[in-house]
C-alpha cells in the first residue's frame, strides 16, 4: 500500500476520532454535572465549583465507558464521509483492495486501545481516588473511614466520644474471620490526642469485635506500659466491609494489578474481581477492533448507489449495542465463575472479529 495514502488514512481517522470523543465526552460530562447538581442541591454547602470538578475528575471513568462507541462512531462517520467525497470509489477503481483501506483503521484503532489501558488508565484511576476524596470532602458521601494499601490497613471507628484508630500491618481471611497480624491501636480523645496506645502481635476480627492476645498498653501521660493477656474492642468493621472495599478495581492502575492480586490471593481473599478487571484492559484493544469493524462492514458498501443509508447506521450501532452488552453479559458469568475469566474478557471480541473479516472477504470477493 502506499505510505503516502496510508498516511493520509490515518490521520483523517484521528481528526474524527479526537472530533468525536470531545462531542461525545462534552454531552457525557454535561449530563454528570446535572445529576451531581441534583445530588448537591439535597446537601448544605456544596458549591457549583466543587461540582464542577467533581465532574471533570470522573470524565476520565466515563470516557473509557464511552470509548468503544467513539471508534465505532468514528469508524462509521471515516467511511460516509469517504463515500460521499468518492474516494472510496477512487480508491477502489485504481485496484486496491478493501484492506488497503482497512488496516490503517484497524491499526490506529489499537493504538487507541493499547493506549487506554496502559497510560490513561493509571491516570483514570488516579481521577477515581481524588473523585472520592472530594465527594467525601464536599460531604455528598459519608466518609469511608478504611484505608487500605498493600501495606496494611487503617482504620478509624468511633463508638463513643473517643476514637479509636486501628492499624494492621498484615490481614487474612480464615473461614468468616479477619486475621490480623502486627497491630496497634490508638485510644484518642475528642480532640484527637493520644490517651493510650496498644500493641499487639496478632489479634482476629469476628462478630464486630476486634480481639488483641498478649498485647502491650502504653499511656505517654504516665510513661508506662504494661502486658494484658486479651483486649477487645467493639468495631462495625467486618470481613463484608473489606470485601466490600476491595470491590474497586476502577480506583487501580493498570501496572498494579498482578501485585495486587497475589496479595489478595495470599491474604486468602478472593481476587476474582480483579482479575476479571485485568482481564476486561488487556483485551480491551482487541475489543475497540471489534468495534471498528463493526462499523467498516456496515457503511462500507461497493458503491454509493445502494442507498439505505439510515438503515446501514442503525443496523452498525445495534450490533456495537450488542457486543457491549455481550461483553457485559460474559464479564457477569465470569465473576460467577459460571466461565473462564480469559474467555469472559476475550470472548466476545473473539467471536465478532471473525465474523467480520468474513463479511470483510465476501463483500471483497462478490
Amino acid at each position: 500500500m502506499n505510505l503516502i495514502l496510508f498516511r493520509y488514512i490515518l490521520k483523517q481517522f484521528f481528526l474524527i476520532f479526537f472530533a468525536t470523543l470531545f462531542v461525545l465526552a462534552a454531552v457525557v460530562l454535561m449530563f454528570d454535572i446535572i445529576e451531581l447538581l441534583r445530588n448537591a442541591s439535597k446537601r448544605e454547602n456544596v458549591a457549583f465549583l466543587d461540582v464542577a470538578v467533581l465532574g471533570l475528575l470522573k470524565s476520565p471513568q466515563m470516557i473509557h465507558i464511552i470509548l468503544p462507541f467513539v471508534i465505532l462512531l468514528s469508524g462509521i462517520i471515516f467511511l460516509f464521509r469517504m463515500n460521499r467525497t468518492s474516494e472510496l470509489i477512487v480508491m477502489r477503481a485504481v485496484g486496491l483492495s478493501v484492506w488497503n483501506f482497512t488496516l490503517p483503521l484497524i491499526l490506529a484503532t489499537f493504538i487507541i486501545g493499547v493506549f487506554d489501558t496502559t497510560v490513561f488508565n493509571p491516570f483514570s484511576a488516579l481521577t477515581a481516588k481524588k473523585y472520592e476524596r472530594l465527594e467525601e470532602k464536599v460531604g455528598m458521601k459519608s466518609r469511608n473511614p478504611f484505608s487500605f494499601t498493600e501495606k496494611g490497613l487503617w482504620l478509624r471507628e468511633q463508638k463513643n466520644e473517643n476514637p479509636i484508630v486501628i492499624r494492621a500491618g498484615r490481614l487474612r481471611q480464615e473461614n468468616k474471620n479477619v486475621m490480623l497480624d502486627n497491630i496497634t491501636v490508638f485510644e484518642l480523645n475528642p480532640n484527637d490526642t493520644l490517651i493510650r496506645q496498644i500493641d499487639a502481635p496478632s489479634g482476629i476480627l469476628k462478630d464486630g469485635e476486634l480481639v488483641l492476645d498478649n498485647a502491650f498498653s502504653f499511656n505517654p501521660n504516665e510513661e508506662k506500659s504494661e502486658k494484658i493477656s486479651e483486649i477487645s474492642f467493639q468495631t462495625d468493621f467486618n470481613l463484608e466491609r473489606i470485601l466490600e472495599r476491595f470491590d474497586e478495581p476502577n480506583t487501580m492502575s493498570f501496572w498494579k494489578f498482578p501485585q495486587f492480586i497475589q496479595f489478595l490471593k495470599e491474604s486468602g481473599f478472593s481476587p476474582l474481581t480483579h482479575q476479571m478487571y485485568w482481564h476486561e484492559l488487556i483485551a480491551f484493544p482487541v475489543f475497540l477492533v471489534a468495534m471498528v469493524l463493526i462499523g467498516i462492514v456496515f457503511t462500507l458498501p461497493p458503491t454509493n448507489r445502494q442507498g439505505r443509508v439510515l438503515l446501514r447506521l442503525i443496523l452498525a450501532l445495534s450490533c456495537g449495542f450488542l457486543l457491549f452488552f455481550l461483553g457485559r453479559v460474559t464479564s457477569v458469568l465470569g465473576l460467577s465463575q459460571n466461565l473462564p475469566l480469559i474467555l469472559a474478557a476475550w470472548g466476545p471480541a473473539l467471536i465478532v472479529i471473525p465474523l467480520c473479516v468474513s463479511a470483510l472477504l465476501h463483500l471483497e470477493d462478490g
